[in-house]
């Protein structure tokens, strides 16, 4: 037998040899072992920036969601145009943190579909729990060597607040940029908080509606069979 743990059930799993390595109550990708685990995380070291300690666990839940790579979602965009209306910036981004990129499920403003892991951005924000503020990029330490603070984009102005899963995974964040330094006030962090609260609402949504689709079908594999 082998022991898996599923960070949605939060319960063990036990699995012989042969049996797929996801949760037989919900489906979702199961962690692996305590030594797989260790094995994974010194796999997925830091690419270019920060990386939180349950790496790996939080890797395991961005598969949860099955969300990589998939196609533009109206939902997500209108939350990002939102985003950018209400504070009056140029750029809005719903953005996930892979093992090594960041990838933008939504993109309001900009064309790239995704950027390398660097840190002072999105990589630094999954970090804590809290809103990432960057008044002024390019005079603040943490983000001075970040491409898109020294390249073309500018970006002077960034606020981003992390999509906390219930289990306490960072999945990603919603941000904000501007191409001019700026403040938020107490009000607007508020704001930007409850978007992203939003922005999880629907990804959990989204994962409800997937779930019921694979019971539909296991269902209908056993009336077959």
């Amino acid at each position: 037998m082998r022991e898996g743990f599923c960070s949605t059930c939060l319960r063990t799993v036990y699995r012989a040899s042969g049996d797929d390595d996801s949760c037989p109550v919900c489906s979702s990708p199961l962690v692996v072992s305590a030594q797989e685990v260790a094995v994974a995380e010194s796999a997925l070291a830091s690419p270019a920036g920060p990386v939180p300690e349950n790496e790996a666990l939080r890797m395991a839940a961005v598969g949860r969601y099955e969300i990589l790579n998939t196609p533009a979602d109206g939902a997500f965009d209108r939350i990002t145009s939102l985003a950018a209306r209400i504070f009056d910036v140029p750029i809005a981004t719903i953005t996930i943190v892979d093992h090594d990129r960041i990838w933008f499920k939504s993109r309001h403003g900009i064309e790239t579909e995704e950027i390398g892991r660097d840190p002072g951005l999105c990589a630094s924000a999954i970090i804590d729990y809290q809103p990432w503020v960057v008044n002024d990029a390019a005079t603040d330490p943490r983000t001075l060597e970040n491409p898109l603070v020294r390249g073309e984009l500018g970006l002077r102005f960034y606020a981003g607040v992390p999509l906390t899963t219930a289990d306490s995974y960072n999945l990603g964040t919603l941000n904000i940029i501007d191409r001019s330094p700026r403040e938020l006030s107490d009000d607007e962090v508020t704001t930007l908080e409850q978007l992203a609260d939003i922005v999880v609402d629907e990804l959990e949504l989204r994962l409800a509606a997937l779930r019921l689709v694979r019971e539909a079908k296991q269902k209908g594999v056993l009336l077959d069979g």
